[in-house]
């Protein structure tokens, strides 16, 4: 692989200085003379064979989580989000029941990665203070929709977290449009609304899709993939082309006395909302690491 970084012609954004002054130094060696000699063997090694040319827009992912803008909560998202891709990859060959629940676990917990990791970066950006806690603390704030602040870091309600990123984004829009790299456009689309609803109401707590067993009973019971059925729905009709996994439990006599078959639609609608809504969010992520923190 061969990997030409061209420095000289890609000055570091401003973001850069400012968010890492602590690592630089007027006595220290510049990096024109540490560094570019180094990448100039790099770039002649006939070992390496890609080319690699610019620089990096997402710098974050190329350092330490504590020297992120948003203390490693987005990167951390997308590992998750990661994955939850990589299961579903390796489950297609082998799909083994309940295997949705670790997925959508994956990416409900990403998507609340993904919101609290905005929220940092709103406040950090604008610098907005958090009640009494200023907008680079270590401990940031909740703000939630009866007024009260809570601790962001031990808030994991995907619905009242959801709902003060959308009241950041959208009171200060022209704030952090005036202030982005491109003046992109932040609008959250409609239809974040309703996945995030969808994903919040059925794991309120980030338990559900972790524990077969919760607070809520009746809900425990539905997000199993087999049910309870009767002898007459056991089968499909003839113009069905359902394959059924059951099974069917006897007495000593061979007489019937319950049957359990497995329904390939449970949990499927939180599944397809916590995808489109981890997709969503991860775009949002990446957009507000380039536009407002000079990717970091």
């Amino acid at each position: 692989m061969q990997a030409v970084l061209d420095l000289q012609s890609h000055p570091k954004p401003s973001a850069v200085r400012q968010s890492d002054s602590s690592s630089s130094s007027a006595d220290g060696p510049q990096i024109s003379s540490v560094i570019r000699p180094r990448l100039a063997e790099v770039a002649r090694d006939k070992r390496l064979g890609e080319e690699i040319s610019g620089v990096c827009p997402l710098l974050y992912t190329l350092a330490p989580l504590e020297r992120h803008s948003d203390d490693g909560f987005g990167a951390v998202g997308e590992a998750f989000k990661a994955a939850a891709d990589k299961l579903v990859k390796a489950d297609d060959s082998q799909r083994m029941f309940w295997s949705e629940l670790p997925i959508i676990f994956l990416l409900r917990h990403a998507i609340e990665l993904f919101l609290k990791s905005g929220i940092i970066i709103m406040h950090r950006r604008l610098k907005l203070p958090y009640d009494s806690e200023e907008y680079k603390t270590k401990k940031p704030m909740l703000l939630t929709s009866a007024g009260l602040w809570k601790p962001l870091l031990k808030t994991h309600d995907i619905l009242a977290i959801y709902w003060y990123w959308k009241k950041l984004l959208t009171e200060n829009i022209e704030r952090l449009g005036a202030v982005s790299e491109h003046g992109c456009d932040m609008t959250i689309p409609d239809e974040l609304d309703g996945w995030i609803v969808i994903v919040g109401a059925v794991d309120p707590s980030s338990d559900y899709f972790r524990y077969p067993v919760t607070k809520n009973e009746n809900a425990d019971r539905a997000k199993s993939s087999f049910k309870e059925v009767s002898l007459d729905s056991l089968f499909p009709s003839e113009a069905s082309e359902e394959k059924v996994h059951a099974m069917i439990v006897e007495d000593k006599n061979g007489n019937f006395v319950r049957a359990f078959k497995h329904d390939n639609s449970t949990n499927r609608e939180t599944e397809d909302a916590a995808w489109k809504a981890a997709d969503m969010l991860s775009n949002f992520h990446i957009m507000l690491r380039v536009e407002l923190m000079g990717g970091w």
